[in-house]
This record gives structure tokens, sequence and C-alpha cells, in this order.
């Protein structure tokens, strides 16, 4: 079962201030805004849609198509109803297990749900088969820094402060159990290498990475300072070159 389709976790999970509150309250989406292209006239797809606010926010742009998978039924049933659009389709699956069919999207977005894949380079390659000549890859994953950390934790002084953040095993890739929300969950390192380097050997073109920083304007939130004393998320803009498409 999909960690998110526990009734437990998921509920916790919706009282954090990007489930109730939306883009705004993600402290990298000023970031992420503007890596996206025109909209107008395009089709998008999102893996690991979630709530569906960046399909929401594709629609709203322009997007004539956009369709939104993910493999929580929960997450599913929460977008339908936070983000319809006649525009958005929402479909339950997993990123290892969709379709992708050739050359159809102009726009292939993920956020935070790349660190649960263990195959990117896969992942990758059928991104860049489903992408038309010229279309973006756009994502938002953990940075390695992050996936590195020892129990994805501070440590942390006698008083509670966080003194400083370990990391550890970093060249090795894989498995990494951490404590979210109440809740033990499994995620994926990868390193800075491996994600970017992998997008270059299947013929991507990087056009912007950026290590994600909180606003000036969120600052004053509890905890959102320590958010730059080390990155937790990596932003990545990538363009499939323009050549002819065999599938």
């Amino acid at each position: 079962m999909n960690q998110y389709d526990n009734k437990d976790f998921f509920d916790e999970y919706a009282k954090m201030p990007r489930s109730t509150d939306g883009l705004k309250s993600a402290g990298e989406w000023q970031q992420l805004q503007q890596l996206f292209p025109e909209l107008n006239g395009k089709r998008v797809l999102d893996l690991g849609c979630g709530y569906g606010w960046h399909c929401a926010y594709a629609a709203k742009h322009g997007a004539k198509e956009v369709i939104g998978i993910d493999s929580s039924e929960r997450m599913l049933s929460a977008a339908r109803k936070r983000n319809p659009d006649s525009h958005v389709n929402y479909e339950l699956c997993s990123l290892e297990n969709y379709r992708y069919p050739c050359s159809k999207f102009d726009l292939v977005i993920s956020n935070l749900a790349l660190h649960y894949v263990e195959d990117l380079d896969s992942t990758y390659k059928m991104v860049w088969q489903t992408l038309v000549p010229g279309g973006i890859f756009l994502f938002n994953i953990e940075h390695p820094t992050f996936t590195a950390g020892v129990g994805q934790d501070w440590i942390y002084d006698k008083d509670g402060n966080p003194e400083h953040w370990p990391v550890d095993n970093y060249f090795y890739p894989g498995k990494r159990k951490t404590r979210f929300l109440g809740r033990d969950v499994t995620k994926q390192h990868h390193t800075l290498t491996q994600i970017l380097m992998g997008l270059i050997h299947t013929g991507f073109q990087l056009e912007a990475v950026i290590e994600a920083e909180p606003p000036r304007d969120m600052l004053s939130i509890p905890g959102m300072k320590d958010e730059l004393r080390r990155p937790m998320m990596l932003l990545v803009r990538a363009r499939k070159s323009n050549v002819f498409d065999i599938c």
C-alpha cells in the first residue's frame, strides 16, 4: 500500500501548510515557478501529482491537456475535490508503470516524487520518450545532501536546538529510512552526479539547476531559517533536444 493511503499518515500530511494552502506555502515555489515554460496550448504530464496543485496551475495558464498521475488513491481523491478542471485528468498509476505515450507532452513535471524512485535512469528514458522534441522536463527532487542526512534530521544540543546536519554514506545510493509525520518512510538516495549526469546521458540538455532557498517573506515561519543551513530541494529544468523521434 502506498504510504499516503494510510489514513493516519495522510491525515497528518493534510495538516501541513503546503497541503492546506497550496503553492503559496511551498518554500520552493517562487523559484520553481520561474522555471515553467509557456503553457498556453501545451500538453502537460505531472508525475506524482499529489493534491494536483501543479496540474491546476498548468490548466489556469492555458494548458489544453493536463494528466496528473499518482499511486495514492487518497491523494487523487483529494486532487479531484480541490483542483478540478475540465482540462485536467487524474489517473491512479505509479511513475514506473505509466504507459508514457510517444512524443505526446510538451512539459513533464515532477514535484517531490523522484526521491521515491529507485531507477532514475529508466524514468529519464521514459520521460524522454513521452516528450515532444524540444519538450521540457522540470522537476523538484530532495537534495542529495538531504537524502544522505542521517535519519534526515539535525543533531541537536541539550536544549533541543539544531547544531548541525550530519551526512553519511553519500556515495552509496539506495534506500534511506526516515521518520516523517510519525511514520517510517523509505526514500531513495541519489548522488548529484547520478541526478544530473543521468539526464545528460539520456540526451537532455540542462537549462537550470537550482538549490531551493526559502524566500525572505517566509523566514519568520518557525524552523524556516534553518533551511538556509543546508539545501533540502534541488530544482532542475532540462530540454529534450530537438531531434527526429523514433519510438
